[in-house]
């Protein structure tokens, strides 16, 4: 900055002026600067910031500072000196203050001839050991911390290794359960039609009635075992991208699905084209439409189907006029094998929502359902289908 700055008149003085007290009170604040007025004797006279609180006001700062005592003659030739020469200088010192022991300073001497007072300015030093020391704690956070995300990434990688492996085990695992306990299932089928078909024709209904459980819950056994199997595999067949016309897809469960001469099933809205895979989204809307037709409560009733394309997605909704399902099952229903009511001669396996939401949810879909029967009867299940397949 050249004098022409401080020329009265000046009318950036002002400002000038303010930032360079703000920049001292700042670096006073901070305990990286202090500084003390003494006079043409070196008396202290005035000081600013807590670093110069070691310097004694109205006593002679070379009888009064250990570091500068026996200096008084060399300090005041200053005087004789041209303002811009170089100030006394004694770095790296320690001082002892009225608050106790300070951090090692730096101090310096400046003759100020327009105010015929000396300056002493004090400021923190930064010792090179100091600074390799903060340098070394910084690179050994840094190795510590390498070093743990080192450990935790080979950790994942073992984890996902046994992952891989429990995986695998409980694919063949279910595989064999359901091949080969489906071959005493068939036996015990044939046995109870053996057992029925020998019974005497004076032969208690009662007894009748136990073959046909026997043969219906070996059915429910291998249909929970099929499904199991199928579970299973969710996640780990590759499929293929292909065009689905939705709308013939849909019309195409509705006729396969077996329902009473009194079930309406309606399907409206808009059904697009889209590339997708075909088999997760006949599974899932199968497995929905025929657990509105199975589990309706009256001889009657009307399923509604509908489609709407959405930014992303198509969402699909199927609703029925059923029973309902209460609140407190909305969770557990899509758990395998887990059902509100049990039906001694159903075949169902009780894993039909778990694989539609598993399925649905492997393709990026969502899945969810609105029901109260505290409300109303019904029961809507929201398909929210991706245009555009990532997974």
């Amino acid at each position: 900055m050249t004098s022409q700055w401080l020329l009265p008149g000046d009318g950036e003085v002002a400002g000038f002026a303010r930032a360079l007290g703000e920049a001292i009170e700042l670096f006073a604040e901070r305990r990286l600067l202090g500084l003390t007025w003494l006079d043409a004797d070196m008396v202290a006279l005035a000081s600013y910031g807590a670093l110069a609180d070691f310097v004694p006001l109205n006593a002679t700062v070379t009888d009064a500072v250990a570091p500068l005592i026996g200096l008084h003659d060399v300090l005041l030739e200053l005087k004789s000196q041209p303002g811009n020469a170089a100030p006394f200088e004694m770095p790296n010192v320690a001082l002892v203050g009225p608050s106790g022991s300070t951090p090692r300073m730096d101090l310096q001497v400046y003759w100020l001839p327009a105010r015929q007072q000396f300056l002493l300015a004090v400021t923190k030093v930064l010792s090179t050991g100091e600074l390799e020391i903060g340098l070394a704690q910084q690179v050994r956070k840094r190795m510590i911390a390498e070093a743990e995300l080192a450990q935790k990434s080979r950790e994942l990688v073992v984890a996902n290794a046994e992952l891989t492996r429990a995986n695998r085990d409980l694919a063949e695992f279910a595989y064999v359960i359901s091949h080969d306990l489906k071959a005493p299932l068939r036996a015990m089928r044939y046995h109870a039609d053996d057992l029925e078909s020998g019974l005497p024709d004076n032969t208690d209904g009662a007894v009748r009635a136990l073959a046909s459980q026997i043969r219906s819950q070996s059915r429910r056994m291998a249909r929970m075992l099929t499904d199991l199997l199928a579970y299973s595999k969710i996640g780990r067949e590759v499929e293929a991208l292909e065009p689905v016309d939705t709308a013939a897809l849909v019309e195409g469960i509705v006729a396969s699905i077996p329902r009473p001469a009194g079930m309406l099933v309606t399907i409206s809205g808009d059904w697009p084209r889209l590339d997708t895979f075909a088999a997760p989204l006949d599974l899932v809307l199968r497995n929905l439409i025929g657990n509105a037709i199975a589990h309706h409560d009256q001889a009657e009733g009307h399923i509604v189907i509908t489609c709407a394309l959405a930014d992303d997605a198509i969402e699909i909704a199927v609703a029925d006029d059923g029973p309902g399902i209460p609140s407190d099952w909305h969770d557990a229903i899509f758990l395998p094998f887990r059902t509100i009511r049990e039906t001694s001669g159903s075949d169902s396996s009780g894993i039909g929502l778990a694989l539609v939401r598993r399925t649905a949810e492997s393709v990026g879909a969502r899945l969810n359902l609105v029901s109260d029967p505290t409300i109303a009867r019904g029961t809507t299940f929201n398909v929210r289908w991706p245009l555009v397949i990532t997974a």
